[in-house]
């Protein structure tokens, strides 16, 4: 019996090291903002605004890293660009060539790029980081560029709403997910999209709060994203695996 415990516990630990991810981003501060939403506020007349964000490798092994880009939502006349070493025009969805990015070291080669005229609104962009030999090992931030200060207002208070951890994860026939809307919301929703930013499936919500269940029987393993919308606004992005 103690051998079998034993192996358990060997067997949890080797897996949960095996799916940890490698790729940690902090803001120019230090603070670690993996897997969050950014509020990024940008003068109505500069027509540009740039964000940095450092990209560390907290793994033992050198990583050749890449970038994907999905646009959210994005304003009239706006457009969202990739700086990865090189800056890329804004049809470039994922960076041609990949950075390395050694062992215990970090980069601080990355900007995510937004382009505007004069029109007030908001733009999400969501960024993710992956290794190129291993797509699974990824992490992301979600950038918000609020131009002006339309929907300031709305916008602190829709950071009441809440979405939690999808829920079993990895996922095999389905995929749980808790939300909570504040009060005033015009419309919400779950989208679900495949590595590639392909939108899998989007869930309207109709109640305050609850619980969506996503079917995942037919989706092939993989990681996949997930992002609570509120009034056209990405709220939190999150991830979740599927693995048979």
């Amino acid at each position: 019996m103690k051998k079998i415990l034993l192996s358990l516990i060997i067997g949890t630990f080797i897996l949960s090291v095996g799916n940890a991810q490698s790729l940690v981003i902090k803001d120019k501060t230090g603070v670690d903002v993996t897997g969050q939403v950014l509020e990024h506020y940008c003068a109505p007349g500069a027509g540009f605004v740039s964000l940095g964000l450092d990209v560390f490798n907290v793994s033992s092994a050198d990583k050749n890293v890449k970038v994907r880009k999905y646009d959210l939502l994005l304003a009239d006349s706006t457009a969202s660009n990739i700086c990865w070493a090189s800056c890329y025009p804004d049809f470039v969805m994922e960076t041609p060539e990949p950075l390395l990015i050694e062992a215990g070291s970090f980069v601080t080669n990355f900007t995510g790029d937004l382009s505007y005229r004069s029109i007030q609104g908001l733009s999400s962009v969501k960024f993710v980081f992956f290794d190129m030999d291993n797509q699974n090992d990824s992490s992301f931030v979600t950038i918000n560029f609020i131009v002006g200060t339309l929907g300031i207002d709305n916008a602190a208070s829709l950071k009441s709403a809440t979405v939690s951890n999808a829920y079993p994860n990895p996922a095999v026939s389905v995929a749980n997910i808790e939300y909570k809307l504040p009060a005033g919301v015009r419309n919400a929703s779950i989208k679900v999209n495949n590595l590639l930013g392909n939108a899998i499936q989007e869930i309207t919500l109709s109640n305050a709060e609850g619980k969506v269940t996503i079917d995942v029987a037919n989706l092939s393993n993989g990681v996949y994203f997930y992002s609570l919308i509120v009034d056209n606004s990405a709220i939190a992005t999150r991830k979740f695996i599927v693995k048979r």
